[in-house]
């Protein structure tokens, strides 16, 4: 089946490949880098002390997190993760270091006050309003709790500090309002992506049909035996290709008319599919087989994973099922096939010719027949032997 032409874009750059729990765990490491060198500055200048044992518990406890945050983001179930859980535990996490980090420290209030406002920040893009606010009233708790204790220990300014706390409400507030918007208009641009997708998907459907038969046009299926081509080149794996043309088409057409004529292409493509869905089932491979029209009355059928006894079975089905039963109860057609092999180091085009000229000697031996590129011509016994039963 031709691939989509959206995975077959430009390459993604390799930030975007990294699974997004990946991509979260490396945010919260980088804030906790920025911020543990902010406070080191501020350490070395002599603008903030911590309290022992303070120091090594941040430290151990802010290393212990991270290294757990890693072994969840590299484990197998950690696409099942929710987004939003993810962040809201990472904002906690953040919540909880902050606050030890105000307990233990003398003179680092907007430092601590800085670091609640980052943790809530981490998951203003992921969370929804209530969670975002419930985090916020935790930070809130936090800080003031850290602030009390500190005050109690005769390490506080109770004006400064109660300053601070009601400066991070108001930001708080007002983050809060933003978020619902922002999340809003994420869900929006999320659903508007998901239409943008689905719409591009119709349009390249629209692309690589065929109006009237709803088989792939000519374009499409070059595409393919193109791609089949390279991967049979890269892994030695066969793939063959069938030429099927209605016999007598003309004369149908000049008969009856060209309405007639037209469905009977389409019944032909739609009985031409089902047999190939039917030996999917018999004989699964990576890639479905696909049904393409060629011109006319001339369709082509590549199979993946087929070597060429396997699609001299595959044809001899649709010949079959053609020749069995009238179109429209009415109309009887039959079809001649020319079945051609891959070859390592041939082209797209020296492969059809070799499907082309079995098909000329099936037509020239009396149409209504499966021909074999490089078999001799009376294979109908080796193929019946091959075929499935019908039941």
């Amino acid at each position: 089946m031709p691939a989509d032409p959206m995975n077959d874009a430009k390459e993604i750059p390799a930030a975007e490949q990294a699974p997004r729990p990946m991509r979260q765990f490396a945010m919260s490491l980088a804030l906790y880098l920025l911020w543990s060198a902010i406070a080191w500055l501020a350490a070395t200048a002599g603008q903030v002390s911590i309290v022992e044992p303070g120091a090594l518990i941040l430290l151990t406890g802010i290393t212990a997190t991270n290294a757990l945050g890693f072994g969840i983001a590299r484990s197998k179930s950690a696409a099942e993760l929710s987004p939003e859980a993810t962040a809201a535990t990472q904002s906690l996490l953040g919540i909880g270091w902050a606050t030890v980090f105000a307990i233990f420290t003398v003179g680092g209030s907007q430092l601590s006050l800085g670091m609640f406002l980052c943790a809530n920040l981490y998951g203003l893009f992921q969370l929804r309003q209530r969670s975002f606010i419930s985090l916020a009233l935790v930070a809130a708790a936090g800080y003031a709790g850290a602030t009390a204790l500190r005050y109690g220990l005769g390490r506080g300014d109770w004006e400064t500090e109660l300053l601070n706390l009601v400066t991070y409400v108001g930001v708080m507030a007002w983050l809060a309002v933003s978020a619902h918007h922002l999340h809003d208009l994420r869900r929006r641009l999320q659903d508007r992506n998901v239409e943008l997708r689905q719409t591009i998907k119709k349009v390249v459907r629209i692309a690589e049909r065929d109006q009237l038969t709803k088989s792939f046009n000519r374009h499409a299926i070059m595409d393919t035996l193109s791609r089949e081509k390279g991967r049979a080149d890269r892994t030695n794996a066969p793939v063959s290709v069938c030429i099927l043309d209605l016999d007598h088409f003309k004369a149908l057409n000049d008969e009856h008319g060209h309405l007639i004529g037209d469905r009977v292409l389409k019944q032909f493509a739609k009985r031409a599919r089902s047999e190939l869905r039917a030996m999917d089932a018999i004989q699964p491979c990576d890639h479905r087989r696909s049904l393409g029209r060629f011109g006319g009355e001339e369709f082509i059928a590549i199979l993946p994973g087929t070597p060429l006894a396997g699609a001299g079975v595959c044809a001899e089905r649709i010949r079959e099922s053609v020749a069995s039963q009238a179109f429209d109860e009415l109309y009887r057609v039959t079809v001649s096939v020319g079945v051609a092999e891959y070859r390592r180091g041939e082209t797209v085009h020296e492969w059809l010719a070799r499907a082309d000229d079995a098909l000329y000697e099936a037509k020239a031996e009396g149409r209504n027949r499966v021909v074999l590129s490089g078999e001799p011509l009376n294979v109908e016994a080796e193929i019946r032997e091959l075929r499935p039963n019908r039941g």
